[in-house]
């Protein structure tokens, strides 16, 4: 029986003005602020964590620092991103240790290896915890390309909270398959800044991972389709939609997005991201201002105060 559901954000990783280190105390002020909107779970260490810049050290502090902070409050979910199974194993454990309520599993995607040992690298990592399993599918950031075959083979193998965050493009039949021929079973989560929302949650989603700038706007759309007012969640959702075309362009412009958001709401001191990074143009920046007003018109409060 799945239960994880609901608007579960990815946490960026806040960092000083110069880059060299985490901002702990952002990254705390970052966790408060979802969970008082009102976000149903956390999960860090994913892309729009910039989890490819973050050392061994960071990684473990960010992890410890999120489960102190939510104190039990929601669910946090940690990515474990390793290539080797060794290492993606001991990382697995190290968040059971700490606190973390579920792990989400990235495949191994430098020098993809084959299906088999796609299953056999999940399986590995998901059975050193005890703890429900979300699998990452993002073939367009990995390059890893995994059948619906497999994942069914993985939930048939499997006993426990299974779960798994599609991110291909288009998400929906990939969802369908997986909610229809599990039955259920399976709770399928999108990504992708979640520009296929509405979609998706027609076709049977158990939420979305989204990024954490902008969680009241997902709530309302989320809310209004479980309370049964499809018509209000689908006017919300296209209200939306032209800030999510605006800032999902591409993997690193969302998530210098993210951190711009966050410090104008004086969540994070600094949008730093590390470099090598994307760098929005002036007039990039000045149509994310004009989207600013624009949500205010819309959702009652600007993009960026």
């Amino acid at each position: 029986m799945t239960k994880l559901r609901g608007i579960i954000p990815i946490l960026p990783a806040p960092f000083t003005n110069d880059g060299a280190s985490v901002d702990y105390a952002d990254l705390r002020s970052i966790v408060e602020t979802v969970i008082a909107e009102g976000a149903h779970g956390v999960a860090l260490l994913g892309v729009a964590s910039e989890f490819y810049k973050i050392d061994d050290a960071e990684r473990r502090l960010m992890i410890e620092t999120t489960v102190d902070q939510a104190a039990g409050r929601v669910p946090v979910i940690v990515n474990i991103t390793r290539n080797a199974t060794e290492l993606a194993v001991k990382d697995a454990r190290h968040a059971e240790e700490v606190g973390a309520d579920a792990i989400m599993i990235v495949p191994p995607s430098f020098i993809p290896p084959g299906s088999a040992a796609i299953i056999e690298h999940i399986h590995a990592v998901a059975d050193s915890v005890k703890l429900p399993v979300v699998i990452q599918y993002a073939p367009n950031v990995t390059g890893v390309s995994i059948p619906v075959s497999t994942f069914l083979d993985i939930e048939r193998q499997r006993g426990g909270e299974l779960y798994i965050k599609a991110e291909s493009v288009p998400p929906g039949p990939l969802l369908s398959a997986i909610v229809e021929q599990t039955e259920g079973r399976m709770g399928v989560f999108i990504g992708n800044g979640c520009v296929q929302m509405y979609d998706s949650l027609e076709r049977g989603a158990a939420g979305m991972m989204p990024g954490a700038a902008m969680v009241a706007p997902y709530l309302a759309i989320y809310d209004a389709f479980v309370r049964g007012d499809k018509d209000s969640a689908f006017r919300l959702f296209n209200d939306l939609l032209p800030v999510l075309n605006h800032t999902t362009q591409a993997a690193e412009l969302f998530v210098q997005f993210e951190k711009t958001i966050l410090k104008a709401r004086g969540v994070i001191k600094s949008d730093v991201c590390r470099r090598p990074n994307a760098v929005p143009d002036e007039a990039m920046r000045t149509m994310l201002r004009r989207y600013s007003d624009y949500m205010k018109e819309r959702f009652g409060a600007p993009l960026m105060p």
